[in-house]
């Protein structure tokens, strides 16, 4: 669990230091506010500080750097491919304000949509979810909140340089509130050159240890193993611009809605691929009285892909659409000190996609509904119980799942233990994929008859935070620790077999399989002290048995960490620095290509100086040591050495 850091009452760092309350709300573990303290299953919390203190563009930017045991890679065609405590990118449910996304390529969201304008925290809860939030949260869920500006109005504008790639990024945001009305409207706009990636090793050099091995001499097998799968990252260009407006119509009803439009192109050798993201929506919020209240949305997302060449005509051989509307109810009532939730969705699944035969189409809906009861025994104990029911027109597929978990807390420590099962439909593509990887002859084949992926995870913590004097202040600064041990065991996991000649050709089949079983143990810790100096270490450990999750993409990796040394101070009225050394160590893979890969630790110096009114100078060095991989892969770090990066933000309403 992240450390909830709480405002230092010292005229001289409380402009800087992250005004986090003592006790931060989280509604990602029960789908309803909670305090961070008093959540029954554990949430890592990444705040608004750690976000701006990242200085990064999208999710993926985000994560790296704040969660162990989470990899991002590559997959075919250089598409993102995540990896979370042994979870490949499909078993983990990815929402923005509680709503899911449409799109997927090699088992993953376009995580380029999922950028930080206006995002006022990150929850993250990992193991099985599937009972508040149904297929895909096998592994767990991250979900991105927006933050509600409450000043009258509000302005930026910026800019950053990253010289690894000349990326650029530029972002403009604007809001305004009014008794009635809360508006948030950001714009930002990425550009990034092709890289070339070096050769780890020449081809003399390789000619030599040819040479030896044919002479029966001791030779080193690591340059022979270095076929690496890149030699080149494809330049990219984002634009992104989301508009999220609420009114409060009376004391009781409150309406948002939202909109959005994304736009990406990937620059590659002979053509081009566009993709295009659009989403709207509306909720709606009735509370009779603090007790009872109803909410009430739909939601539409529609992802698409085209493939364009260089003179601007579209092809039309990899055209994709994949269109989701969703219709979601939520009734939750308080008895005293408990509560009850019952809710329901219904999802419509549209996908076309180049990977069916001669360009069909298929569609499937989904319908659920679930319920959670929290009993507060004790001011102590609360135990937290959920069961949901799913159901799936194309495959015929229902699942039941349920969750039960318990928190007890101490003055001096809290204990959480948790069970919960896990489900994840088969998607439409790995029902009716028929796919020529490539056009190599090699065909991809869906299997309408399978089963859904199921998953029992069981965890255990113990969380340690000392106390705060009645006062508010500090008692010789403030430390939080959680260590948390855990148990997946994953049924008829989705993967592929050996499908032998079919049509002529070699073919792979969807299948299920079972015999995976994940135990891992988390740890975090961090401590601020009240003279601005802050730290935090996050540590990851977990073991597979099985071979199914191990693939060329992205090997898990037994031991990994992250940690950031961090310190702000007020030298002046108009000068202040916050600065961060942060670093991520990922230890050798568990399998896959452990000659190459020894593992790696990347440092990265982060100093943000806020200036007079609102001026804000971001300077970073990333990879401070000049890590360079041996060779580059689909899950290697992709860096060629060390980078900076300089940026200017400019909070207008500040001048």
């Amino acid at each position: 669990m992240a450390l909830a850091v709480p405002a230092i009452p010292l005229s001289a760092q409380t402009t800087i230091r992250d005004s986090v309350n003592l006790d931060p709300v989280v509604v990602t573990a029960t789908h309803s506010p909670k305090a961070l303290k008093d959540a029954p299953v554990v949430t890592r919390l990444i705040t608004l500080h750690d976000i701006k203190i990242t200085d990064a563009t999208n999710i993926q930017d985000m994560l790296t750097y704040e969660i162990p045991a989470l990899e991002f890679g590559f997959a075919m065609s250089q598409e993102t491919s995540l990896r979370m405590s042994g979870f490949g990118g499909n078993a983990v449910l990815f929402l923005v304000d509680g709503e899911r996304m449409a799109g997927e390529t090699m088992d993953n969201v376009d995580y380029n949509r999922m950028n930080l304008d206006n995002v006022g925290r990150i929850e993250i809860v990992k193991g099985a979810s599937s009972a508040l939030y149904g297929s895909n949260a096998v592994g767990g869920v991250v979900n991105i909140i927006s933050r509600e500006n409450l000043e009258p109005w509000t302005a930026n504008v910026n800019s950053r340089y990253n010289s690894f790639g000349h990326e650029w990024r530029h972002g403009a945001g604007f809001s305004f509130n009014t008794a009635k009305w809360n508006s948030q409207t950001s714009f930002q706009h990425t550009s990034i050159d092709p890289v070339n990636l070096p050769k780890a090793h020449s081809s003399e050099e390789i000619a030599i240890e040819l040479l030896k091995k044919a002479q029966g001499l001791p030779y080193d097998e690591s340059v022979l193993q270095d076929d690496s799968n890149l030699s080149r990252l494809y330049g990219q260009k984002t634009y992104n611009v989301k508009e999220r407006l609420t009114w409060r119509a009376t004391d009781q009803l409150t309406l948002t809605g939202r909109g959005s439009y994304f736009f990406r192109t990937s620059e590659r050798d002979t053509h081009n691929y566009h993709f295009n993201g659009y989403s709207a929506g509306l909720k709606g919020r009735y509370a009779w009285d603090y007790d009872r209240h109803l909410e009430l949305s739909y939601a539409f997302d529609q992802y698409d892909k085209a493939n364009f060449m260089p003179d601007g005509i579209r092809t039309h051989d990899h055209d994709y659409t994949n269109r989701q509307h969703v219709v979601h109810a939520l009734y939750s009532h308080s008895f005293g000190k408990n509560s009850l939730l019952v809710g329901g969705d219904y999802l419509n699944d549209y996908l076309s996609t180049y990977q069916f035969v001669a360009g069909t189409s298929h569609a499937q809906g989904n319908i659920d509904g679930y319920a959670q009861f929290d009993w507060n025994i004790t001011e102590r104990l609360n135990v937290v119980g959920s069961v949901r029911y799913d159901y799936f027109s194309a495959s015929s597929q229902k699942a039941l799942t349920e969750r039960l978990a318990v928190v007890y807390k101490q003055p001096w420590m809290t204990f959480r233990a948790n069970y919960a099962s896990g489900f994840r439909a088969p998607t439409l593509k790995e029902m009716y994929m028929h796919f020529d990887m490539g056009n190599m002859g090699y065909l991809l084949r869906g299997n309408p008859d399978l089963k859904p992926e199921k998953s029992h995870n069981f965890n255990v913590a113990v969380e340690r935070t000392n106390r705060i004097s009645n006062s508010g202040f500090l008692l010789d600064g403030r430390y939080n620790f959680t260590l948390m041990g855990y148990c997946n065991i994953f049924d008829k996991r989705i993967t592929t077999i050996d499908g032998g000649i079919y049509e002529d050709m070699e073919s792979a089949l969807y299948w299920n399989e079972d015999g995976i079983t994940v135990w891992g143990v988390d740890f975090s810790m961090g401590h601020i002290w009240d003279w601005g100096l802050s730290l935090k270490i996050n540590y990851s450990w977990l073991h597979e048995s099985g071979s199914v999750f191990f693939s060329q993409f992205n090997q898990p990796r037994s031991h990994s960490c992250t940690w950031r040394i961090g310190y702000d101070h007020r030298f002046s009225r108009h000068y202040a620095i916050d600065a961060a050394l942060s670093g991520r160590s990922q230890g050798k893979p568990q399998s896959g290509r452990t000659d190459v890969d020894q593992g790696y630790t990347i440092w990265r110096l982060m100093l943000q100086h806020h200036l007079w009114r609102g001026i804000n100078v971001n300077t970073a060095i990333d990879n401070l040591f000049n890590y360079k991989p041996k060779s580059y892969y689909y899950s290697s770090p992709l860096t060629t050495g060390t980078s900076f990066s300089v940026g200017l933000s400019v909070d207008l309403d500040k001048i």
